[in-house]
């Protein structure tokens, strides 16, 4: 049973650090476009803090979704108008994708 257990384990944490890798490459992806468009004004205060928050979104967020992935899916499922399940997996992309236009 315990050997079960652990299997069953490795496996939620397996996919919850592959969804959590998707989420921070999003959050790379669009600080990227977002530093270029700053230009050299990423230098000032408020260039630094969008590097503190979005490093932030790219490290710890993964995080936290490698293991709450399942009660956060469990959330989207039930109420799936509030925003798409691209939006849920890589808000980064979404993000990007939305304001570039």
């Amino acid at each position: 049973m315990k050997k079960i257990l652990m299997y069953i384990g490795i496996g939620y944490l397996g996919i919850g650090g592959f969804l959590g890798s998707a989420k921070a490459l999003s959050y790379a992806y669009a600080q990227f476009f977002g530093l270029i468009e700053m230009g050299w004004s990423m230098f000032s205060l408020a260039g630094l803090s969008f590097l503190m928050y979005t490093g932030y979104l790219i490290v710890i967020t993964p995080i936290i979704t490698t293991f709450l992935w399942l009660p956060s899916l469990i959330m989207w499922f039930n109420d799936p108008g509030m925003y798409s399940f691209w939006m849920w997996l890589a808000p980064g992309f979404f993000a990007e994708v939305i304001t570039a236009g």
